[in-house]
């Protein structure tokens, strides 16, 4: 509000190339402070998250699964994640240039900026999906397959069968850090970063990539983004280390988020051609050196000056040459106007030939 009223009293006349960027510069600041704002106290509950303590049954066959290594950790997960997303991005911009309808490349500036504004969007996205995981994890405190396997709980054996809430952990095998992730299986991390990944890059492929030389090219790489995120997570299940129902909510997480991340954050930050209104009357279309954004600014033509009224049907004539008048009326030559002899007033018919006068 400062910044506008500043603006406005000195009406952005002598320093608007300033004020753009002091304007930009206080955006970035402001979107940085609150990704931080959110994006620390994630970081918090994965590292350091203290998970809800819950009981369980006496011999749970849900609970009694053996421990089993990740075939997918979680840090191969986020890199291999981040790296995947990169090469959408940059394979959209390549294929866009590779495009035979594309005569002109675009200019580094415009892509950078696109392709900065799209991972924003998505960081912004992939903060927020995980808030909802990591609080959910952290609250419900949903007991793992293997959690016998990695506890050991250590109670009062004549209370079964019952419910057994008051119980000690006693395994040491895989550390106390094991041991509290063992108490966080609902929903599944894996499950939703992945499908956040896979639906949100299939729809920056939908509106970004445009090619005309393959009309499956689109399905096929979004295909491939959500068969490997339902890999990702199915995977999880044959490790032990999350229930079908985990898995599934996963899913629906990574999905809605991307869905509604998109719809109401990018889908203002990536507009497509498409999007910008074209004036239909009038308008000469220049199209700029832009060929993946395809984007096409319309020019208002200089209003010509009109034709004066002439004293003869010949340069009537000249003047509706466009294949529904007479046609042999352009090829009336200059010397030929000494010979017509007509009235100013007299307008000129279709039916009238030359020869006639």
């Amino acid at each position: 509000m400062v910044f506008w009223g500043f603006c406005k009293m000195n009406k952005c006349s002598g320093n608007r190339h300033g004020l753009s960027r002091q304007r930009i510069t206080v955006a970035v600041i402001i979107d940085v402070t609150l990704f931080l704002i959110v994006g620390i106290p994630v970081l918090f509950l994965f590292l350091r998250g203290t998970p809800l303590e819950r009981g369980f049954l006496c011999d749970d066959p849900k609970l009694s699964l053996p421990y089993r290594p990740e075939t997918v950790s979680t840090t191969v997960l986020i890199i291999a994640g981040f790296s995947i997303s990169i090469l959408v991005v940059l394979l959209v911009e390549l294929l866009n240039t590779a495009d035979q309808k594309c005569r002109h490349l675009c200019q580094n500036t415009e892509r950078l900026v696109f392709c900065v504004r799209g991972y924003s969007v998505f960081l912004v996205g992939f903060v927020l999906q995980q808030l909802i995981v990591e609080f959910a994890k952290n609250q419900l405190g949903s007991l793992r397959p293997n959690f016998f396997d990695v506890c050991r709980p250590n109670f009062n054996r004549s209370l079964c069968p019952g419910y057994i809430s008051d119980y000690t952990c006693t395994g040491r095998e895989h550390g106390a850090g094991k041991i509290r992730n063992s108490r966080q299986s609902f929903p599944s991390g894996h499950s939703s970063l992945s499908m956040y990944i896979a639906v949100y890059f299939s729809i920056y492929i939908q509106r970004r990539l445009q090619v005309t030389f393959s009309r499956i090219l689109k399905i096929f790489l979004q295909f491939g983004l959500v068969f490997l995120s339902l890999v990702c997570g199915l995977g999880r299940i044959q490790d032990n280390k999350h229930h079908p129902v985990d898995v599934i909510a996963g899913f629906l997480v990574g999905l809605s988020s991307a869905m509604l991340v998109f719809h109401f954050v990018g889908s203002k930050h990536l507009r497509h051609s498409d999007d910008f209104d074209v004036l239909p009357l009038r308008s000469v279309i220049e199209p700029q050196d832009c060929c993946a954004c395809g984007l096409t600014t319309p020019t208002i033509d200089e209003p010509q000056t009109p034709a004066p009224l002439l004293p003869n049907e010949y340069f009537s004539g000249m003047s509706n040459c466009n294949g529904r008048v007479l046609r042999n009326t352009c090829n009336l030559k200059l010397n030929d106007l000494q010979s017509v002899k007509r009235h100013m007033s007299t307008p000129i018919t279709p039916s009238r030939q030359v020869g006639d006068v």
